[in-house]
């Protein structure tokens, strides 16, 4: 097939296009940002979603659509912008679709639309977003939905992940190993609410799995890897990939709360992204289990098991640190 790539210099296009060209393939991919140098069979081009004219560029003889591009920070980011990139960009995709007479689209949503949940999610839960970034993507999938009504040989595939991890991000998951592994970590409440994750190869895998059985009209799917670990259990794992001890200190989250304070008017004057906010605190403890039985229940297998995938990203979180000490550069995100 020929297919479009959006947030092609992304982290998950890192997995993704190559996934693609294995498979025979061809790949047209847009980002804002240079990137993901995939050689042939991969035609990039630099332009944001939201440009009209670039999209009527990359669009014609499309087969299909692969939607990774979104606002989503967690901070600094101004609220109307999840909405105008992650709703307004999506509609102007499928807009753009519609014209072109591309009838197969994939989205990359977010658990997010659910909203904080004490207990598991799965895609019979009715969404219930809390915050701009989820409600932005729940508004793409309504604008998705609309757009397969439009014509009975539309195709749409939703998949909404949990906070994604793996080598390359330097987001979440990279933010606790590193604290792990240089002696910062100090644990926050008891430790026993489950955290979901899912690995970034099994995610591409994931994808390309629902890419090839496509059928007319929309199906949602969760992802998520399993087990699902507590936090304690996740943090021991990281340890004993890193080879460390964890610090036996654990502070009530109450207050993890009031030392976070000072940092969130700090960051609020310096617009500065601190690694202790109140926010990241909430985030940490709270419960976010999301279940993916819908898609094992199809006959998914993860390529990794979310063990093996922690010890990836913590051989390649070593490697990174290595080079950045021999190379002169600062990778500490704090």
């Amino acid at each position: 097939m020929n297919i479009l790539v959006t947030g092609s210099s992304g982290f998950i296009a890192r997995f993704l296009i190559p996934q693609l060209l294995e498979r025979g393939h061809n790949v047209v991919g847009i980002d804002k940002h240079v990137g993901g140098n995939f050689g042939a069979g991969v035609r990039f081009v630099q332009a944001d979603i939201l440009d009209w004219d670039a999209l009527e560029k990359v669009m014609p003889k499309s087969d299909l659509v692969i939607h990774l591009a979104a606002e989503h920070k967690d901070f600094g980011v101004p609220e109307d912008r999840y909405y105008q990139v992650n709703v307004e960009g999506t509609k102007s995709l499928l807009q753009c679709a519609s014209q072109q007479n591309v009838r197969s689209f994939i989205f990359l949503s977010s658990v997010a639309v659910y909203g904080e949940r004490p207990t598991p999610t799965d895609e019979t839960l009715v969404p219930a977003p809390d915050l701009p970034y989820g409600k932005s993507k729940l508004m793409a999938e309504q604008a998705i939905y609309a757009w397969v009504s439009q014509g009975a040989d539309r195709r749409a595939v939703i998949i909404r992940p949990t906070v994604i991890f793996g080598p390359h991000n330097y987001q979440n998951m990279y933010r606790l190993i590193q604290s792990i592994a240089k002696g910062r970590y100090v644990g926050v409440g008891n430790g026993a609410n489950i955290k979901s994750v899912g690995y970034v190869e099994n995610v591409v895998a994931a994808t390309v799995f629902l890419m090839e059985q496509m059928t007319a009209g929309m199906e949602i799917y969760n992802y998520a890897d399993s087990p699902h670990l507590i936090t304690r259990d996740l943090v021991s794992c990281i340890a004993n990939a890193l080879q460390v001890r964890i610090p036996s200190i654990h502070i009530p989250k109450m207050l993890a709360l009031a030392c976070a304070f000072p940092f969130d008017i700090l960051a609020k004057v310096t617009g500065m992204d601190l690694p202790l906010t109140a926010k990241r605190v909430e985030k940490f403890t709270a419960i976010t289990h999301h279940q993916a039985t819908k898609i094992l229940n199809i006959g998914f297998v993860p390529p990794y098991m979310l063990e093996s995938a922690i010890r990836k990203t913590v051989a390649w979180y070593t490697a990174d640190e290595r080079a950045s000490h021999v190379e002169g550069r600062r990778s500490d995100t704090t």
